[in-house]
């Protein structure tokens, strides 16, 4: 039951989170760098968008619960998260800007956004994965 709750929040915060950073606070600034790769916004796969999070999610949850060795969910989450963060954004900096003509702030922005975006994933799954099951009430 975990999974399959941990899956649906983590993957709508993660989906709302893309929309939020990049669909309005990095939009305009990444634009000039990116843009000339992006679909036209009639045109973007929303459903992509979607899926990504949810798989995004379901895989969190995965690894998270592999790895948990018992404490806090809030401690264990930030050291999960600072961990994936990590092992997801550096290299996708050092991707990006090594093989993309574009300057490395606009990289470095859009790095920082991905560690950020995943850090609050794999916190939230550590909270979720940490709370006792829930029950479900049935109706009579």
């Amino acid at each position: 039951m975990k999974l399959v709750l941990s899956t649906i929040i983590v993957g709508v915060v993660l989906f709302l989170l893309g929309w939020v950073i990049y669909g309005m606070l990095l939009m305009e600034y990444l634009k000039p760098f990116y843009g000339f790769m992006q679909r036209p916004e009639y045109d973007m796969k929303i459903w992509a968008f979607g899926l990504a999070s949810l798989s995004q999610a379901f895989f969190l949850f995965i690894i998270y619960s592999k790895g948990y060795q018992g404490g806090s969910a809030v401690w264990e989450g930030i050291k999960f998260g600072i961990i994936i963060s990590l092992f997801t954004g550096i290299p996708y900096i050092l991707y990006t800007w090594g093989g993309m003509r574009v300057p490395y702030q606009p990289v470095i922005v859009d790095g920082i956004a991905v560690m950020a975006m995943t850090f609050i994933g794999c916190l939230l799954t550590a909270i979720i994965h940490g709370k006792k099951d829930v029950k479900v009430i049935k109706a009579e």
